[in-house]
Parts: structure tokens; sequence; C-alpha cells
């Protein structure tokens, strides 16, 4: 199970987080992605599924792990996506059950801004914060009250923070640098980045898989 979030909006994790889940499912041959954001089935050219959602679960007092399955919605032959679907807040102590469910496959959970129960990380496999070089994103980052297990960079032009800055800010390893390209933004504005995972972006990612 691999967590993925943020401290500031706009940081890529969502466009991050699916293009891991595409590539685990092309090295497994299956992987899900949850997606508590809400903007996965758009970043991968989806319809916006309808029904209930993993946001639906989370808020219900019965949390049945086998509904997680029938949720799934397929984004390709072997990436399935569990929506966010409707319910606008959850319990964030019910964010237990779900990282206790078991999996015959690879998970990625798009977290958005939440940031993972200190909890879950003794069930993943990877906790990671998904920043850019921003100014702003580190002094957030800074006062988190629990540090990530790792950082995935995501690297701009034209800015003047190095990972070695980021790594002393938030007091973690930055695991991967992830190049943010005009490729990769023009793939998810054509909905096409399920079927075309840009080769730079796939090539950056064999650090993490």
């Amino acid at each position: 199970m691999y967590a993925c979030w943020s401290v500031k909006g706009g940081s890529g994790t969502t466009v991050f987080a699916a293009a891991l889940a595409l590539s685990l499912a092309e090295q497994h041959g299956e992987a899900s992605i949850i997606d508590l954001c809400g903007d996965v089935p758009s970043v991968l050219g989806m319809a916006e599924p309808a029904g209930r959602g993993i946001r639906d679960w989370l808020s219900s007092p019965d949390r049945d792990a086998q509904e997680l399955f029938t949720m799934r919605v397929s984004a390709t032959s072997r990436l399935h996506v569990i929506p966010a679907g409707s319910a606008t807040s959850f319990d964030e102590n019910s964010l237990a059950d779900l990282m206790s469910t078991a999996h015959s496959h690879p998970v990625v959970i798009d977290f958005g801004l939440i940031q993972p129960p200190v909890s879950a990380q003794g069930v993943t496999h990877a906790d990671w914060l998904v920043v850019r070089p921003c100014y702003l994103a580190l002094r957030r980052a800074a006062r988190l009250h629990s540090r990530p297990r790792g950082v995935v960079l995501l690297k701009e032009s034209g800015r003047a923070l190095t990972a070695r800055d980021v790594q002393s800010v938030v007091g973690s390893p930055v695991v991967a640098e992830i190049t943010v390209a005009d490729g990769v933004a023009r793939s998810v504005d054509a909905g096409l980045l399920a079927t075309r995972l840009p080769k730079q972006l796939a090539e950056e990612l064999t650090v993490l898989l």
C-alpha cells in the first residue's frame, strides 16, 4: 500500500499517484488506486463514476471490507479505481479501518491534503509527502506534527530550493525527484495519461517500484 499526500493544493499529488498506480499495474499485472481527493477519474480520462465511493464507506458506521471490491471501477484492463463518492466528510479515525484492509495486489491511496494517520506507517509500503520546491508548501511541511517516511519532490525549472533544502525542512529523505514536464500536463489534458504514460515520467518512477 502506497500513501501519497501533500500539504498544499496544486502540488501534483493526484497526477503522481495515478502515474504510480499505472506503473505498478504494469509491473504487477494489477493494481488499484483509492481516490480520497476526488480527482483521479479526471486525471485518468474517465467518466465520473456514479454511486458510492470511499468517502461514503469511511463515513458509514458499518464498514464492510468486501464492499471496497464492489466499488472498484476499471480505468484500464489492469488498473482499478475506488472513486471518492459523494460524502463530504468522514471521521478520520475510520482511516485505520481502510489501512488495515488486505489487498492481493498493490494499492495506491491519494490522500489529497490529509496526512495519513501515524498508525498507517506500520502497514504501508510507503508514506510519501508529494511536494514542489515551493516556499509556501515547505512552510506548511515544517509545521507537521509527524514526519513522512519519504518525500517525492516534483522538480520545476526556475526554483531556487533544492532537494537538500527540502530534506532539511521536512526532516525526511527525498526518495525520488520527478520532473514537472509539459508532456505530462498535455497527457492529462487530453485524457491520455492512462494509455500513454510519458516516457520520462515512467523512467523516473522506476526508482520507487
